[in-house]
């Protein structure tokens, strides 16, 4: 069934808003895959985006936008970011407002029997504790003040992936980067973005917390807030053996809001020392979900002059990140792409993130419109029905005008099936 009859003017005023240095056509290109994106069932493969589209293009036409048209990922990513912080700037004034920005990664999965898409490969999934068939992308969040985006991305590729592509490689040789080279690659672009005047708080879990990126973020002057491995030394001592040492100290009882809106009280015991690698002291808390628990979380804060309290809040805000995911996997089809290529499938990914700063802005712009907030997912629902309203009305019209009704089922919904007796 046919489910765009003309593009949305709030998709042309986003793009707009970019200043992109795409071609005509490519930007066309860009405004197509917003609305096919928000618009389009759970499985989003280019023959299905294509069917939707009233007039269509062919589906090939879609793909030679990502497998041979002279873009870069970067024509997209530079534009966002640079509208983003703008859009950011504009709504927070006061300079003494922290800024956070949240490091974490995600995987894609895809079906175990791919073998010919270069991006996909065996990772590691921690959530299910085995190793799963998919790709692999960093991703860098902001938030400032009440508002937060997707900032930046990179998809990852595995060493040995790396050096097995190029073997069939001529020219385009890949260079291997590890996540936490991705990592400091996209805070160092957004480095010159940020005003300096506000304090800004690097957040993401233990796997990043190596001495090297926390170093190079302190030399920024900005601080970290961090899960770390038990295994780690402070002041020379293992934290399992400082958490064994502590077992007669009291408890500070902090109490959290979780995301189901529920009040959860943690035990939290505070250890100030220095880590190997990183200039200054560091505070580390030792987080329990009740006294007597023998495993408990460690957290890492630069920022001596924080409570244990003021630690986890913001911590907390690392949340948001799985909720993009749910968005980009579930509903904007991050893993359904069928490009072989990296750098085809690095574009699919920066076109579905594009969609998705779409999606925030547009419930930004409804909350300043209308007083109230509005969740991504009242914003699907509306863009989806001002299309459904455009198709129906198209249709209408047309048989107003003398169209046979017959020929306008055919139109928007394909010619019809004959059954065999």
């Amino acid at each position: 069934m046919k489910a765009i009859v003309q593009r949305s003017a709030a998709v042309v005023t986003f793009v707009g808003l970019l200043a992109l240095t795409l071609s005509a056509p490519q930007r066309q290109h860009v405004e197509r895959f917003a609305d096919l994106l928000v618009v389009a069932p759970r499985r989003k493969t280019l023959a299905q985006l294509a069917a939707l589209e009233l007039p269509g293009v062919d589906p090939s036409n879609l793909a030679d936008f990502f497998r041979i048209s002279p873009w870069d990922p970067d024509d997209l990513r530079l534009p966002l970011l640079q509208f983003i912080i703008d859009y950011l700037k504009g709504r927070n004034s006061d300079p003494t407002c922290p800024i956070y920005l949240t490091l974490d990664d995600s995987l894609t999965p895809k079906d175990k029997g791919t073998r010919h898409l270069e991006s996909v490969d065996w990772h590691f999934d921690h959530n299910q504790q085995r190793t799963i068939r998919g790709g692999c992308h960093v991703v860098l969040r902001i938030h400032w003040g009440a508002l937060h985006f997707p900032l930046s991305w990179r998809p990852y590729l595995r060493e040995s992936t790396v050096r097995r592509l190029n073997r069939r490689r001529q020219n385009t040789k890949l260079r291997y980067k590890s996540k936490l080279e991705l990592a400091r690659e996209m805070l160092q672009q957004v480095f010159s973005f940020l005003p300096k005047t506000n304090p800004v708080y690097v957040l993401f879990d233990s796997w990043y917390t190596s001495a090297k990126l926390v170093k190079w973020i302190r030399q920024q002057h900005w601080h970290v807030i961090a899960a770390i491995k038990s295994n780690r030394k402070v002041s020379g001592q293992k934290l399992t053996q400082w958490h064994h040492d502590f077992k007669r100290c009291a408890y500070e009882r902090v109490s959290l809001e979780l995301a189901n809106k529920q009040q959860r009280t943690y035990c939290v015991r505070k250890l100030t020392g220095r880590l190997r690698g990183v200039p200054g002291s560091v505070r580390v808390l030792l987080s329990q979900k009740g006294p007597g628990v023998r495993t408990p979380k460690y957290f890492l804060c630069t920022d001596l002059t924080l409570s244990a309290q003021e630690i986890l809040r913001r911590y907390q805000r690392r949340w948001s990140q799985e909720v993009d995911y749910w968005y980009v996997k579930l509903q904007l089809g991050l893993g359904d792409f069928r490009l072989r290529r990296h750098e085809a499938i690095n574009k699919w990914y920066a076109v579905v993130y594009l969609v998705l700063v779409y999606l925030y802005w547009q419930s930004y712009e409804t909350r300043v419109a209308h007083g109230k907030t509005t969740s991504l997912s009242e914003v699907l629902s509306r863009l989806r029905l001002e299309h459904q309203r455009a198709v129906l009305r198209a249709a209408c019209e047309e048989a107003a005008n003398g169209t046979p009704v017959e020929q306008i089922l055919e139109r928007y919904l394909g010619a019809a099936k004959t059954q065999v007796a």
